[in-house]
């Protein structure tokens, strides 16, 4: 059987499809990946195939992939400017748009903006350090623990050396880079004796079928398969194939049907209101479940709507249900409606002093650069969670081995959340206790005690959102909540409340 060739040039289509989330922040991985999988699959004429064995370990790749790798490109160092003819040299703008599989600038440039809300200085600074960072978020994401208990940063996704593609370190292309082409059906773990292998990888013979039949038509297929993007997909399957139905979505509603023509009303308006040049401000009559249905009124920016799980959301940037009476505009932040508790919802069709809107408020709604749908992906993209307006924490989490293995490994879970080892965790229980308490002691305790293959990752996720919250309970004990403390122990309660109704 011929094996197939990569030689597809680098799209923002083709781009998305290598790496999950968001391609804004997560550029400089996916053309990595494409530069990656040329040296395993492409033509023999490719500048940068290599000549690799079926099998193959990543100390070979990398000692043919670059020059003198073995001084220069280290597990735990970045490569310095060493050698002019290094790969590790070459920027990821030369490798999208001067190689010999390059794509137009011009053309790139117009088809990331289809995708991505994004000025032209925006995007030639994304296009020179492969991620577009929000520093508040990247300085809390970016933290982890050593063995000293010293904070300091090393996030695989930070800004790029002088723009260099490949000036990262060779752990990060193994764990990471190479970790997700496993992952993903571009190359299998080598085995010995039924085993998997942690050093040897297998070219397959055969792309991943569901990111084939999308290169296939890559110039004009708009319908790529990602999790933000379902819709593309229901389209490319919800016709009839032989005037036969073959493809369904069950998807739990639990808006009340007496409701229907209310959230069929406010989307039209909505809809009006997105057709304007300039989208006007907004006052929400909003019944809050979470101030126990007590009704606010919130003025704000309407920005999108989300269904996620059972309802659709309108995401707003303003006023906020919890709200100061007597400062109603102290705090501006975001915040997801849900459609059906929304009583009313009129344009502000007076001037901005009569209604004692801040100024700095309407000048952001409503200037060069208003909040966009692409403000909501970085914020859901810098943690676990729906509710991006919470506050970021820690979590850290074990999970049964072959749990994991199951429903983790291979998934966009696997993407988000990292794993460490029981020393590692052991090491940021000591950081985010304190010292000698009854915490830190039980918690090292517990940790020490469980099974040496029970499997251990760390994500920042949105404190107490109920999804997350949902999300644990349903895993059940398939998982243990390690950090933080007061997350574990309200795991604790809720499941102590449970057994006593079972008792």
């Amino acid at each position: 059987m011929k094996r197939e060739v990569f030689n597809y040039p680098p799209t923002v289509e083709v781009l998305k499809l290598l790496t999950p989330g968001s391609l804004k922040q997560n550029l400089a991985k996916a053309v990595r990946l494409w530069v990656i999988l040329r040296s395993l699959y492409g033509d023999d004429g490719d500048e940068v195939k290599l000549e690799l064995t079926e099998e193959f370990t990543f100390l070979e790749w990398r000692d043919l992939f670059f020059l003198d790798a073995k001084k220069h490109h280290l597990r735990d160092k970045a490569p310095s400017l060493h050698h002019e003819g290094c790969r590790c040299t070459t920027k990821l703008t030369d490798w999208l748009f001067n190689s010999n599989l390059s794509i137009e600038k011009s053309k790139w440039h117009c088809s990331f903006k289809q995708y991505y809300y994004l000025q032209d200085d925006e995007l030639d600074k994304l296009l020179l350090t492969g991620t577009i960072n929000n520093t508040k978020c990247s300085k809390q994401k970016d933290k982890s623990v050593d063995t000293n208990n010293q904070i300091k940063s090393h996030h695989f996704s930070k800004s790029l050396s002088e723009g260099r593609l490949f000036a990262v370190t060779s752990r990060n292309l193994k764990d990471h880079d190479f970790q997700s082409l496993v992952n993903f059906g571009w190359l299998k773990k080598a085995s010995d004796r039924g085993k998997e292998t942690q050093d040897k990888y297998l070219k397959v013979d055969e792309f991943p079928q569901f990111i084939l039949a999308t290169l296939e038509d890559v110039e004009t297929c708009l319908e790529q398969f990602t999790n933000e993007e379902l819709s593309a997909f229901n389209n490319f399957l919800s016709q009839p194939i032989n005037n036969v139905q073959r493809f369904f979505i069950h998807a739990e509603y639990i808006v009340h049907p007496q409701l229907y023509n209310r959230v069929e009303s406010l989307q039209k308006k909505l809809k009006k209101i997105w057709t304007q040049d300039k989208v006007p401000l907004i006052k929400l009559t909003y019944q809050s479940a979470k101030l126990f249905q007590d009704t606010v009124d919130c003025i704000v920016y309407p920005v999108c709507i989300y269904y996620y799980q059972r309802a659709p959301y309108l995401f707003a940037y303003g006023q906020t249900p919890k709200q100061d009476e007597n400062k109603p505009w102290s705090k501006i932040d975001w915040y997801d409606y849900r459609l059906d508790r929304i009583l009313q919802l009129d344009e502000i069709q007076k001037d901005i002093d009569e209604v004692n809107i801040p100024k700095h408020f309407v000048d952001k709604c409503q200037g060069k650069y208003p909040p966009t749908p692409d403000d909501i992906k970085d914020k859901m993209s810098a943690a676990w969670g729906f509710d991006i307006y919470k506050p970021q924490e820690l979590l850290v989490l074990r999970f049964e081995q072959y749990f994991y293995g199951n429903y983790i490994r291979g998934t966009e879970r696997d993407e988000m959340f990292t794993k460490i080892s029981q020393k590692k965790v052991e090491t940021l229980v000591k950081y985010y206790t304190s010292a000698a308490s009854i915490e830190q002691k039980n918690l090292l305790s517990i940790v020490q005690s469980r099974s040496d293959s029970d499997t251990y990752c760390k994500v920042d996720y949105r404190k107490d959102d109920n999804n997350i919250i949902m999300r644990l309970r349903a895993w059940g004990p398939n998982v243990e909540v390690i950090l933080p403390w007061d997350l574990r122990q309200r795991m604790k309660k809720d499941m102590e409340a449970t057994y006593k109704l079972y008792k």
